[in-house]
C-alpha cells in the first residue's frame, strides 16, 4: 500500500458542521481562560488589594480629622476635664502629624492598629459629649490624697 492509500484509509473526513465549530470555540475559550487565570488575574488581585489598603488609609485620615473636630468642639466644666480634653487633643494632633508624614509607608497592619486606637478615642469623645455629669475619665476618688499630695494641692489652689 502506498502512503496516499494508507492516509485515505485511516484518516477521518470531518465535515465543517455546528459540532466541530462549537468544539473549536470551546477549546479556544479554554486556552484564553487559562491564560487569564495564570497571567492577568494575579495582577488584578494585587491591584485590588492595593486599592483596599489605600481606602483604609483614606478612612483613617478621615477618622482622625473627624475625632479632632469632635474634641475641639467638646468643652469641660472644670480644670480636670479641660486638662483631659487638652491631653487627648494633643495626642490626636500627634497622631495626625505622624500619619501625614509617614502614612505612605504604613503597612495595612499598622493602619488597622491605629484605626482601632482611634476608634477607642472616638468612643471616649462621644461619651464625653453625651455625658451630663461632672466627671469625664478623671475620678476624684482615684487621686492620691496623702499628706504631700494634699499640701501640693493646697499650694496650687492658694497660688491661683
Amino acid at each position: 500500500m502506498s502512503k496516499v492509500k494508507i492516509k485515505e484509509y485511516y484518516s477521518t473526513k470531518r465535515k465543517r458542521d455546528v459540532v466541530t465549530g462549537i468544539a473549536i470555540f470551546l477549546f479556544g475559550a479554554l486556552i484564553v481562560f487559562q491564560l487569564y487565570i495564570t497571567i492577568i488575574f494575579p495582577f488584578q488581585l494585587r491591584h485590588k488589594q492595593l486599592l483596599i489598603a489605600e481606602m483604609e488609609k483614606d478612612e483613617m485620615y478621615e477618622q482622625i480629622d473627624r475625632i479632632r473636630k469632635l474634641v475641639r468642639s467638646t468643652g469641660g466644666r472644670d480644670p480636670g476635664q479641660r486638662g483631659e480634653i487638652t491631653l487627648v487633643r494633643g495626642i490626636l494632633d500627634q497622631f495626625a502629624l505622624h500619619v501625614r508624614e509617614n502614612g505612605k509607608e504604613m503597612t495595612p497592619e499598622q493602619v488597622s492598629e491605629l484605626r482601632n486606637v482611634l476608634s477607642r478615642y472616638e468612643l471616649i469623645v462621644m461619651t464625653w459629649r453625651e455625658k451630663k455629669t461632672d466627671n469625664f475619665h478623671v475620678r476624684q476618688d482615684t487621686l492620691d490624697v496623702t499628706d504631700p499630695a494634699k499640701k501640693i494641692e493646697t499650694s496650687i489652689l492658694n497660688s491661683n
